[in-house]
């Protein structure tokens, strides 16, 4: 198995607990779509999940599907899952330093538009979004968050 399938298992095993319910709980409350022993062997990592079960699970549990699978992303690379915060104002200095750089310069004109926010100096980026600038730049988001580092605000 993988470490993505050990954090969704612990993910899913928070969540559980967070309703209060016990495997067979779990069990009862799908209606019996889910045995005690899959949601275990989900939450130990030793049985792969597929998206529509982790959804389906999830809804038994009351939770988003969407943030339960952020909450595991986050802890197999938590690093790469951190919010940026971009200072726009040192965006420009950076332009010249690759690809990776351009291609947040055009994601951040992109989220500005939709957001209809043109009057601010910082930009703070979502989880994910450095990774999938990286994609499409084909580089590690390690890379483009060294080359970006001059434009990042630390937090206080």
């Amino acid at each position: 198995m993988t470490d993505l399938s050990v954090a969704v298992g612990n993910v899913l095993r928070r969540a559980r607990q967070r309703r209060g319910f016990t495997l067979r709980g779990a069990s009862d409350a799908s209606g019996g779509r889910f045995k005690p022993s899959a949601v275990g062997g989900y939450e130990r990592g030793e049985r792969e999940i597929s998206l529509q079960r982790f959804c389906d699970l999830s809804e038994v549990y009351g939770a988003s599907p969407d943030r339960l699978l952020a909450e595991a992303l986050d802890l197999t690379s938590p690093e790469e899952r951190e919010e940026v915060v971009i200072d726009l104002t040192r965006l420009p200095s950076l332009e010249q330093t690759g690809e990776g750089v351009l291609r947040v310069a055009e994601f951040v004109h992109d989220v500005r538009a939709r957001r209809g926010d043109y009057l601010g100096e910082v930009l703070t980026l979502r989880s994910g979004d450095l990774d999938e600038i990286a994609r499409a730049s084909s580089m590690r988001t390690t890379i483009l968050r060294r080359l970006l580092t001059p434009a990042i605000r630390t937090k206080p």
